[in-house]
């Protein structure tokens, strides 16, 4: 995250606030691969008994399940862990921006014998110690406008414990009680603003200004969307819809990068 030199009884850091979307880019495009190669590969694949290394050693056996049922418990598998990998990387790159925020709205001193991991290490501390929310607001109060992305976090969560605890089937720990698990699902917008209201541009879309300009700028945000499951039904997501979901964290990513641009230079003064 830093470069650290020493120079004139101070501790110099560089920030590097390309570092917070990088994080989640690695992540978004790992996941993303990965869900459409197997989701792809499970489509056309011969599902009807399970597959085994030629060399194995040791076979296991499991009760009879069918073609469905398999292809099923391969794809929430899979999107589990995809989903965990996404979160993972979310989180990540909020602990740090929360880092960026504390040095950067405030001044500190440090003992000339210390290192920089042991000046970073309290902030790191005091950021993985806060949930998801509370981190994020935290970062928040740095940005106008804030970002909203707390509500699709922890849908995407419900959507992994779902996956990897219930076998992707919603119960009422899904619903909390509730005949539905509703799911707030991020994706990105893309639109143009037509006499000040928003048009998103899709496929085939002509776009019309609706007054003479030749051009129009193009903008993007995360939208939250809703997604209703009933209680007892399979909760499921084609590349598509993950893809969507990959590139709402990828511009996260994007925008908390761009929002601790500058500055880049934080002076920590050395103390005896």
């Amino acid at each position: 995250m830093n470069k650290e030199n020493r120079r004139l009884g101070q501790l110099c850091l560089e920030l590097n606030s390309t570092r917070l979307s990088s994080i989640i880019d690695e992540a978004v495009i790992t996941s993303s691969e990965i869900v459409n190669f197997h989701l792809s590969a499970l489509a056309t694949a011969d599902l009807s008994q399970p597959a085994e290394a030629a060399d194995a050693r040791h076979k296991f056996r499991r009760p009879p399940i069918g073609t469905a049922e398999r292809r099923a418990m391969h794809e929430r598998w899979i999107l589990a862990k995809a989903f965990q990998e996404l979160l993972r990387a979310v989180r990540h790159s909020l602990e740090e921006a929360h880092v960026f925020v504390a040095l950067l709205t405030r001044k500190y001193r440090i003992q000339s014998s210390s290192s920089l991991a042991e000046f970073l290490r309290p902030f790191q501390s005091k950021a993985a110690g806060l949930k998801f929310p509370e981190l994020l607001e935290a970062v928040n109060n740095k940005f106008d406008p804030k970002i909203d992305f707390a509500p699709a976090y922890v849908s995407l969560q419900s959507a992994r414990n779902c996956l990897e605890h219930r076998d992707g089937v919603v119960s009422k720990i899904d619903t909390h009680g509730r005949e539905s698990l509703i799911l707030r699902v991020p994706r990105v917008k893309i639109f143009y603003l037509r006499k000040g209201a928003e048009v998103e541009i899709e496929p085939g879309h002509k776009i019309d200004p609706g007054d003479d300009r030749t051009e129009v700028q193009g903008l993007m945000k995360i939208e939250i969307r809703e997604r209703s499951i009933a209680l007892g039904e399979r909760l499921t997501f084609t590349p598509a819809e993950f893809n969507e979901i990959a590139f709402a964290c990828h511009l996260l990513g994007q925008q908390l990068s761009a929002k601790l641009a500058t500055p880049k230079l934080v002076e920590v003064p050395s103390s005896a």
